[in-house]
């Protein structure tokens, strides 16, 4: 496939993704229309017999939450506002073909060209996800499970590191994206092995291409960036770059820079270490599930220390993570985050005489 198909695919492939997302919830809200007014019911068709009603969540907590995080609710609807304007309605272009299209695909600057376009992408679609992280983690929060919380805040400082970093080092995007075909053939070996009819219903040249493009992506697992010419020979397995080395490479390169931030890799050991030792069957997470009453251990159910870590700590990384989408893209609304980030100060401090 050559460069100029390739971004050809890929623009189609983002245009694609999103149409099948707004069809979801196109669907979605016909369905509940259905569910909910018996108008639109055929005449002959009998109405279900109604059920108890079934809901998920602790209105005890919920009531307790807004009266100990009403600073941070008022805060709340200002920070969902801007991340609004940060990430929706956000277009990352694709590279001019043109000057490219008489080059050959090893040309310095056809791999410089995609890997921008890709690492593009890879970094605003990380921090897309990263937003809605913040947003789970605040609905475990309010319903008194602070340690999900925890675990939420794990994925999406992963996601907050590995977006920046990718941005920063666009190279490292050719391995991102071949995770994808390495993973799809695992899943795919996989479930023949449970099910071997499902080889008689794909297509052959369909199983072959995945194949082929596993491979391929399994043969560049282990290469790498000339240190003379500084072009990439290989592409290096951004995975066997640690989180923290990640963190600690960003923060390093906007230094370098002369941006303004915050130190991501500061923010490893609250936001990564210690969620994963909660998420993870280790004998951490056991622990840290006992206490003693009245001289008996049991099982210890209030998390809420748990769950302002999260919230605070989330809501900081969440700023950062807009911070660096506002950098990279050029929004131009720096002077709209340093209010939020004002706005963080405010809450938090109120909340925690130590600060952040």
């Amino acid at each position: 496939m050559s460069h100029v198909e390739w971004f050809d695919m890929a623009k189609r492939s983002l245009l694609v993704g999103m149409a099948i997302g707004g069809a979801g919830v196109a669907l979605a809200s016909k369905w509940l229309k259905r569910s909910n007014n018996d108008e639109l019911r055929g005449s002959n068709e009998q109405a279900p017999a109604q059920a108890s009603p079934i809901f998920f969540g602790v209105p005890a907590e919920q009531q307790m939450f807004a009266h100990e995080y009403s600073g941070f609710l008022v805060e709340w609807r200002e920070l969902q506002e801007f991340s609004k304007e940060v990430m929706l309605n956000r277009t990352i272009h694709p590279p001019d073909n043109e000057p490219l299209a008489n080059l050959p695909d090893e040309d310095p600057l056809v791999i410089e060209a995609e890997d921008r376009y890709v690492a593009d992408i890879s970094s605003f679609m990380m921090a897309r996800i990263a937003v809605d992280d913040f947003s789970e983690l605040l609905t475990l929060a309010a319903n008194g499970w602070g340690n999900g919380a925890m675990k939420t805040l794990r994925g999406m400082y992963e996601r907050v590191v590995t977006s920046a970093y990718v941005a920063l080092f666009p190279a490292v995007s050719r391995a991102l994206v071949d995770s994808t075909w390495t993973q799809q053939w695992k899943v795919w070996k996989r479930a023949v092995a449970l099910k071997p009819e499902l080889a008689d219903e794909v297509a052959p040249e369909t199983i072959e291409l995945l194949q082929k493009r596993a491979t391929e992506a399994q043969a560049r697992h282990e290469e790498s960036i000339c240190k003379k010419c500084l072009q990439l020979k290989q592409v290096h397995a951004w995975t066997k770059v640690d989180l923290e080395t990640m963190a600690i490479k960003v923060d390093k390169r906007l230094t370098e820079l002369g941006l303004d931030h915050g130190s991501l890799a500061g923010y490893y050991l609250r936001c990564y270490l210690q969620p994963t030792a909660i998420a993870h069957a280790t004998g951490t997470s056991v622990n840290e599930r006992f206490e003693q009453v009245d001289g008996q251990w049991t099982y210890k159910m209030d998390s809420s220390k748990e769950r302002r870590q999260a919230m605070m700590f989330g809501h900081a990384i969440l700023l950062l993570l807009l911070g660096r989408q506002i950098q990279h893209f050029g929004y131009g609304l720096e002077d709209r985050l340093a209010l939020r980030f004002k706005a963080f100060r405010a809450v938090w401090l109120h909340l925690s005489p130590d600060g952040v």
